[in-house]
C-alpha cells in the first residue's frame, strides 16, 4: 500500500507491497502522488510493474567489467576477449546507463566504427560481444534490460581474404625480427598453426617431430607434424623452467609483427595471413586435401578452402 508523508512544499510517496522492493518518488502535489501510486499498484497488481532502478543506475561498463570477471575468464579466446572489453570500456557509450541503450545507439556506433575504417570483421565480432552482453544480463543477472542489437542491421562479412606472405616479404622479415620472433614466424609457416596455438605451446606437448595440441579452437585434440626446419628453429629457443616455449601473448605477436611490416613498409598483411600462406604450401607440397586438413584442423572443406590461396600462374606451369 501506499504511504504519504508531506515536506515541506512536497508530497513524499512510498509503496510498500510483499515480494517488491519499496518503491518512493517526491512530487509536488498530493495529487501526483496519488495518480502515480494508484498507476504503480495496478501494474504491480497485473504482474506488469518492472523496477527499472538498478539498470539505470548501472553502466554500460560496469557490466563489461562483470562480464569480464564472470564470462570472459572461461573462455578460450579470452585474451583477445578483454581485448575488445577494452576497446569498448574507452568508448562514451560504456558511461552510459545499461537501461538507457537503444538500438539507435548501437546503429550509430555501428556506423562510426565502419566510417572510421575498421573492418566489418572487427565491427561484428564487438557488436556480438555486446549482444551476448546483454543476453546474460537479461538471463543470468536477472536484470530487467531488452538486447538493442537485435533490431539492428549487422553488418555482412567482408571479403575472404587472399593474402598471403610473398617470398622477398619473408626474407625482409626475419632479417629485421627478433630471434623469438623469427622462430615463431618460421613455425607458423612450416605447420599453419595458431596464433594462440604456437604461443601457447608448451614443451610437454612437442614428442619427435610432432606437436600434440591437447585442446584447439576447435574443441578437440590435433597432431601436427613438423618439418626438419620446424624442429631445427625449435631447437633455438632455450628451455624454461615453466614449461612454455615462448613468451610472446597472442596480442601482442600480432602488434609486434605489424610493427615489422610497417617498419619495412609491406602493406596489408597481417599476422593471420601466414595461416593462409602456409595452407597453401601445404597444397603446392603435394599433400592431398584430407592430409592438409588433418594439420590445419579446419572443421570443414568450406572453412578449408578459404585459408587456400594456389596462385593461377602456379597452376598454369602444372597445366605445361
Amino acid at each position: 500500500m501506499a504511504t504519504y508523508l508531506k515536506r515541506g512544499d512536497s508530497w513524499f510517496c512510498q509503496i510498500r507491497r510483499k515480494g517488491h522492493k519499496s518503491i518512493s518518488r517526491t512530487f509536488d502535489t498530493k495529487a501526483d502522488a496519488e495518480r502515480w501510486a494508484l498507476q504503480i499498484e495496478s501494474k504491480i497488481g497485473v504482474g506488469d510493474y518492472v523496477d527499472t532502478r538498478e539498470i539505470l543506475n548501472t553502466s554500460l561498463a560496469e557490466c563489461l567489467e562483470r562480464y569480464q570477471r564472470e564470462i570472459t575468464v572461461s573462455k578460450k579466446g579470452a585474451e583477445q576477449e578483454r581485448y575488445r572489453i577494452s576497446m569498448w570500456l574507452k568508448d562514451e557509450l560504456a558511461n552510459k546507463s545499461i537501461g538507457l541503450i537503444r538500438s539507435i545507439d548501437i546503429a550509430k556506433w555501428r556506423d562510426a566504427r565502419i566510417a572510421s575504417g575498421t573492418s566489418t570483421g572487427t565491427v561484428r565480432l564487438d557488436i556480438a560481444l555486446i549482444s551476448h552482453l546483454f543476453t546474460i544480463a537479461s538471463k543470468e543477472w536477472g536484470l530487467p534490460v531488452t538486447n538493442p542489437v537485435k533490431n539492428i542491421r549487422i553488418p555482412k562479412p567482408g571479403k575472404a581474404r587472399d593474402r598471403v606472405l610473398l617470398p622477398h616479404e619473408e626474407e625482409k622479415i626475419l632479417t629485421v625480427c627478433s630471434p623469438e620472433m623469427r622462430v615463431i614466424i618460421v613455425l607458423a609457416l612450416e605447420t599453419a598453426m595458431r596464433r594462440g596455438e604456437i604461443v601457447n605451446l608448451r614443451r610437454e606437448w612437442i614428442k619427435g617431430r610432432v606437436i600434440t595440441l591437447p585442446d584447439t579452437k576447435n574443441g578437440t585434440s590435433r597432431k601436427v607434424p613438423l618439418s626438419t626446419k620446424a624442429v631445427s628453429v625449435l631447437t633455438e629457443m632455450p628451455t624454461k623452467l615453466d614449461g612454455t616455449v615462448f613468451n610472446y601473448t597472442a596480442h601482442g605477436c600480432t602488434e609486434m609483427f605489424g610493427k615489422y611490416c610497417k617498419k619495412l613498409g609491406i602493406t596489408d598483411l597481417n599476422f593471420h595471413d601466414l595461416r593462409h600462406t602456409a595452407t597453401t604450401n601445404l597444397f603446392l607440397k603435394g599433400l592431398s586435401i584430407m592430409e592438409v586438413k588433418q594439420i590445419t584442423g579446419h572443421k570443414t572443406m568450406q572453412m578449408l578452402s578459404r585459408y587456400t590461396h594456389i596462385n593461377a600462374d602456379d597452376l598454369a606451369t602444372k597445366l605445361g
